[in-house]
C-alpha cells in the first residue's frame, strides 16, 4: 500500500552549484548508488559529510538509503539533521515518518505524518499512513474521524474503505463497518473482504467463524498486514495456543511491529516460562503502544520471573472476565452426581470448609490441557480440600462450532440432548482424561454454568466462609497452576485465633 518516497532533492544540482569540482567521495557515492551498492554509497556520503556537514540534500539522501538498508535509527538521525537545515520540508518530514514507521516507533511516525498532513492535507498517501499508525495504536475513533470525510469524497477507494471498516468494527460500530465490507465484497472475493468479515465475527465473539474467514483470507493473500495476527487471536480464543503462536510468528516475520502479535506471543512464552523469548516481544509491543497497560503488566511480570509473583500473588483476572470475582459470595447451585443422579448443593459440597470447583467439558481444549495440572494438585491436596468437576455443555459440539485443535486431535461429540447423554459425555471425559476427583454435572438448564459464567471452562476456589478467593479461565494465557495452588494453600490454612483486648471490670 505504501512506498518509500525519494527525497525529491537532487544531488546533481548540488554538484554543479559548487564553485569547485565535486569531491571524489560524493561523485563515487552517487555512482555506487546508481549501481545498487547502497552500503558503499552510504560510506561515500558519510565521507563527503565529514567535510560538508551542512548539505541538507546529502543528509536526506543518506537517510533514504539507510532506511532501504534497514538501518532505521541511523536514518532517523540523518533525516533530523536534514530537517535542522531545512525546517518544514515536507519530503524530509515524510521520510522521517517512514523511518520511524519501519523501526516500530509508531507514535513518533504518527507525529511526523500528522505534520506532513498539515502541510499537504490532500495527500492521500500521507492520510493513509497516519490512519494506519492510529489503527496500530488502537486509536480507532481517531481513524474514523480522519477517514470518514475522505471516504465520502472517494467512495470507490477500497484502501480507504478497508482501513475505515476495520476501525469501525474495532470500535464496535459493526453495522457501519458492514456497509464498507459489502462495498469491498461487491468487487469480488478478496483477502480484504474476508479479513473484515472475520473481524466482524471476532468482535461478535464468533471465534470459530472468524477462524474460517481469516483462514480463507490467508489463502488469498498471506501477506496482508494484521491478518495473521487476528487469525492467531481467534485461534487463541478457540483453545489452540500452538497454532496461534505459529500465526503470530508469521505476522511478525513480515510485520515486526504488529502490537497484538508481539503481545500475545510474549504472553504465550511467559505462560511457558520462556522469559528470554518474551522480553524482546514485549519491548516491541510497548514501542508501538507506550501506554498499553497489558504490556506494562507483562513487563513487570517478566522482571519478577523469580516466580514470587506466580506463587504468592493473588489471582489475576482474565481480560474481560465475567462472573463472580474474588471477594464475592459464591452463588449457590444444585447439580447432579454423575452415576447416582442425586442432587447436591454447593453448601453440601463445602460442608463448612473450602472447596475447589472446576467447570468444563471434554470438547474444551483448555480444560483438557489443564486436566493434568488439576489431577496432580488433587493428588497433593485431596486430604485437605475437596475438588469437584462440574460437567457443563460442550464447548465445541458438532452442532456448534469446532476448534482447530479438536479437529487435529479427532475430538468429536454431539451436544447432549438430555441428562443421560450429558452423563455419558461426563463419563467419557473422566475416563479419557483420568480425572481423579469426583464428577458432577449441571442440569440441562445450565443454571450453575450461568451463575458462574463458566462456559467454556473455569476454576474457582471457595473458602470456608463461602467467598470466592480465586477464579480463572483455563486457557493457557489465563490459567496459572502456581497461583491456583497458592490459593488452595491459603484456603486450607488454619484459622488463627484473634486475641481480644483485655477489658477492665
Amino acid at each position: 500500500m505504501f512506498r518509500l518516497l525519494a527525497t525529491g532533492l537532487t544531488l546533481v544540482a548540488l554538484l554543479y552549484s559548487q564553485a569547485s569540482s565535486p569531491e571524489d567521495a560524493l561523485e563515487h557515492a552517487m555512482e555506487l548508488q546508481q549501481a545498487g551498492d547502497l552500503a558503499g554509497a552510504v560510506q561515500g556520503y558519510r565521507e563527503f559529510l565529514a567535510t560538508h556537514p551542512n548539505e541538507m540534500a546529502v543528509h536526506s539522501n543518506l537517510g533514504v538509503l539507510l532506511s532501504r538498508l534497514g538501518r532505521f535509527d541511523e536514518a532517523v538521525t540523518e533525516h533530523r539533521k536534514a530537517l535542522d537545515l531545512a525546517p518544514g520540508n515536507p519530503d524530509i518530514i515524510l521520510n522521517l515518518g517512514l523511518a520511524y514507521y519501519k523501526s516500530g516507533r509508531i507514535p513518533d511516525a504518527a507525529r511526523e505524518f500528522s505534520k506532513a498532513r498539515q502541510i499537504a492535507p490532500d495527500n492521500q498517501q500521507v492520510t493513509l499512513l497516519l490512519a494506519d499508525c492510529q489503527l496500530q495504536m488502537g486509536q480507532n475513533q481517531n481513524v474514523i474521524a480522519l477517514l470518514q470525510p475522505v471516504e465520502e469524497r472517494n467512495p470507490n477507494d477500497l484502501a480507504i474503505a478497508y482501513l475505515l471498516g476495520t476501525a469501525l468494527i474495532r470500535d464496535h460500530r459493526v453495522e457501519e463497518g458492514q456497509q464498507l465490507v459489502d462495498r469491498i465484497l461487491r468487487n469480488g472475493d478478496s483477502a480484504e473482504g474476508r479479513f473484515l468479515l472475520g473481524s466482524q465475527m471476532f468482535a461478535a465473539g464468533d471465534f470459530p467463524g472468524a477462524v474460517k474467514q481469516l483462514a480463507s483470507a490467508l489463502e488469498l493473500n498471506p501477506n496482508l498486514p494484521g491478518l495473521a495476527s487476528l487469525y492467531g487471536q481467534a485461534l487463541l480464543n478457540t483453545g489452540d495456543p500452538d497454532a496461534a503462536a505459529t500465526a503470530f510468528q508469521k505476522e511478525l516475520a513480515s510485520n515486526a511491529n504488529d502490537f497484538a502479535a508481539n503481545l500475545y506471543l510474549a504472553e504465550i512464552f511467559i505462560a511457558r516460562k520462556k522469559w528470554a523469548e518474551a522480553e524482546p516481544l514485549l519491548a516491541s509491543a510497548q514501542r508501538v503502544r507506550p501506554d498499553s497497560v497489558a504490556a506494562k503488566q507483562d513487563l513487570a511480570r517478566l522482571t519478577a520471573h523469580d516466580e514470587k509473583l506466580d506463587n504468592e500473588g493473588s489471582a489475576q483476572e482474565a481480560k474481560g472476565a465475567r462472573g463472580p470475582r474474588p471477594g464475592d459470595l459464591a452463588p449457590e447451585f444444585s447439580v447432579i452426581k454423575v452415576g447416582s443422579g442425586e442432587r447436591v448443593t454447593l453448601t453440601q459440597l463445602r460442608n463448612a470448609g473450602p472447596v475447589l470447583i472446576v467447570f468444563g467439558s471434554y470438547t474444551c481444549p483448555n480444560f483438557r490441557a489443564a486436566a493434568e495440572h488439576l489431577n496432580a494438585m488433587y493428588a497433593k491436596y485431596k486430604g485437605q480440600i475437596p475438588f469437584y468437576l462440574i460437567y457443563i455443555r460442550e464447548a465445541h459440539s458438532t452442532e456448534d462450532w469446532q476448534s482447530t485443535r479438536n479437529e487435529r486431535e479427532g475430538i468429536v461429540l454431539p451436544p447432549a440432548r438430555n441428562t443421560n447423554e450429558r452423563q455419558e459425555h461426563a463419563n467419557l471425559c473422566v475416563r479419557k482424561l483420568q480425572i481423579a476427583f469426583p464428577a458432577l454435572m449441571d442440569d440441562m438448564s445450565g443454571a450453575a454454568e450461568k451463575a458462574y459464567s463458566a462456559w467454556p471452562s473455569k476454576v474457582y476456589v471457595v473458602d470456608r466462609n463461602g467467598r470466592i478467593t480465586f477464579s480463572s479461565g483455563l486457557s493457557e494465557l489465563e490459567f496459572n497452576p502456581d497461583q491456583l495452588e497458592a490459593a488452595v494453600r491459603r484456603a486450607n490454612a488454619p484459622v488463627k485465633a484473634t486475641l481480644l483486648p483485655a477489658r477492665v471490670q
